[in-house]
């Protein structure tokens, strides 16, 4: 309980005082003690009356000073550095609080330093010479001696967020519902740093968070915070969005996603936050000041080519059942130059080139003082990351629910194969019931497959592979973290007439007439010659 009381981001029940965690399904905080249920908007506004009142007390603090002032102790001239929220006094050693710094967004939490300035250039500097290959190991080697610590503007964000997701393909048009609950993200607000580089070397043990207060920033360099609300939501949906995308490509089974963010109530703590940082052109290098975790930005940015996978497997299956059909090298050539292109155009539907910002960074980490002496801690008893996981939801019953997904279940993937064997050997199991003399002839059925074969794989292209994604089948995670099969409010009829709507839409109907009515002649035409050899 002491360490929870500590957490700043914590939220306490409204009856009997015990922490609260929010329910995702019902939206609201949830006590596990007395079972009691506390709005989601009561820690929100707690938490702005407690803001105001804090924010008029600071405000007649003497030391909180303009940009230029006098000292009060010896009567010099003070002028604080532009960007910086301290100022010194060169001559007694008096220190000032810049006042925009305190009028606009005054830190409510604070985590101090852990790490000299010599450790984190040790840290950072054990970094480089094990990526001394690398061309930004080598521009933080050169400069590290610039490294400097900074208490850095940070918004600490706790409450729930909701993003809407579709797959890329043109005809993947299923949305899917993606709830989640941020407890404790920290997003930077300084526009001169990047973001998702700073975001690299979290988490942060909060537990370790004191009250603010000036005394912690005496003598240190400290950032001011310079983007505005809107910038700051935008940050933090970005940051999600990062932080969710591996689940949800792994759930969906693809790099190639669409999402659109959206913030619920959320709890905003201004923070100060430590760490050392080194700029050298474009190469960003920061040390977590608290754990000693080194992050550094990447100069190029990394083509995502996982969607080759699945045509590149395609292409190789169908050239090897072909070799097994006619093992010559002809037809081998032959497959790679009809199915190749066909496979890789159609998985290509939607997708332009991606690419992913990189970050090069060490393990999680924990840093602590034994006997004054700095000991840091990596992998598996490092800090928790607390920030939110994907979890996608469904309406069921009219009620939103968390959910896991399968597309190619076993049941799927046995009528899959059942119907490609009974759709290219139709006229020769339709013989087998109707030879009642025993003169079929069940070679001909290849005339058939001829034709079958390649519509079959430009059916499972073109339809197959769409309906797959566009019809889940979804299973409710339960309390005790079994499923169970549900059906969702939105699914779809599963009809052979509805199947064939992707084929309708993509060929229209004087085509697709035309097809069935061709495939109708060439069916009749085989089943005739397998029972009418002669």
């Amino acid at each position: 309980m002491s360490e929870t009381k500590n957490n700043p981001l914590a939220v306490y029940c409204s009856y009997c005082g015990a922490p609260a965690e929010y329910d995702i399904v019902h939206q609201e905080y949830h006590c596990g003690y007395c079972g009691g249920t506390t709005d989601i908007h009561e820690p929100v506004q707690r938490l702005g009356e407690w803001r105001d009142a804090r924010k008029k007390e600071v405000l007649q603090d003497k030391s909180v000073a303009e940009e230029k002032c006098v000292c009060r102790n010896c009567g010099a001239e003070v002028v604080i550095p532009q960007g910086e929220a301290m100022g010194n006094c060169e001559f007694c050693g008096g220190k000032f609080a810049r006042r925009a710094f305190a009028a606009s967004e005054l830190p409510e939490v604070i985590i101090p330093f852990v790490l000299t300035e010599d450790e984190a250039r040790a840290r950072l500097q054990e970094w480089a010479q094990k990526n001394q290959r690398q061309e930004e190991a080598k521009a933080v080697l050169a400069a590290i001696k610039n490294l400097r610590g900074y208490y850095l503007p940070y918004e600490l964000i706790r409450g729930p967020v909701s993003a809407e997701v579709q797959r890329m393909e043109t005809f993947s048009d299923y949305k899917y519902h993606v709830g989640g609950f941020l407890n404790g993200l920290a997003v930077n607000t300084s526009k001169q740093l990047d973001n998702l580089v700073l975001d690299a070397m979290e988490p942060f043990e909060w537990t370790e968070a004191r009250t603010f207060e000036f005394a912690f920033i005496a003598g240190q360099r400290v950032k001011l915070s310079d983007i505005n609300a809107r910038q700051t939501e935008e940050r933090v949906l970005e940051e999600v969005q990062e932080g969710f995308r591996p689940d949800v490509e792994k759930q969906l089974q693809t790099t190639g996603i669409i999402m659109k963010m959206q913030a619920g109530e959320i709890l905003r703590l201004p923070a100060l936050l430590p760490a050392y940082v080194l700029k050298v052109g474009p190469v960003l290098a920061v040390v977590n000041g608290q754990t000693g975790r080194v992050a550094v930005s990447k100069t190029k940015e990394k083509k995502v080519l996982s969607w080759l996978i699945e045509p590149t497997l395609l292409t190789l299956l169908v050239t090897f059942l072909m070799w097994l059909w006619q093992p010559h090298p002809e037809h081998v050539g032959m497959s790679l130059a009809v199915f190749g292109p066909i496979f890789f155009t159609a998985f290509s539907d939607g997708r332009g080139e991606e690419f992913r910002r990189v970050v090069f960074k060490t393990e999680k980490s924990r840093a602590e003082r034994v006997q004054s002496k700095l000991k840091v801690t990596q992998g598996k008893d490092a800090i928790e990351d607390t920030t939110a996981r994907a979890v996608f939801m469904e309406p069921v019953n009219g009620e939103m629910v968390p959910v896991k997904m399968d597309f190619y279940t076993p049941f799927r993937i046995i009528m899959t194969l059942l119907g490609v064997v009974v759709f290219n050997g139709l006229p020769a199991i339709c013989a087998w019931f109707l030879d009642f003399d025993g003169v079929a002839q069940y070679k001909y059925n290849g005339a058939w497959m001829v034709l079958t074969v390649p519509i079959t794989i430009i059916l499972w292209i073109a339809v197959g592979r769409i309906r797959v994604y566009n019809y889940p089948v979804f299973r409710m995670i339960l309390p005790d973290g079994k499923t169970k099969p549900v059906k969702s409010d939105n699914a779809r009829s599963t009809s052979p007439w509805e199947a064939t709507k992707e084929l309708r839409e993509i060929a229209g109907w004087g085509p697709f007439l035309a097809i069935g009515g061709f495939l109708l002649f060439m069916f009749l035409g085989t089943l005739c010659a397998i029972l009418m050899p002669d």
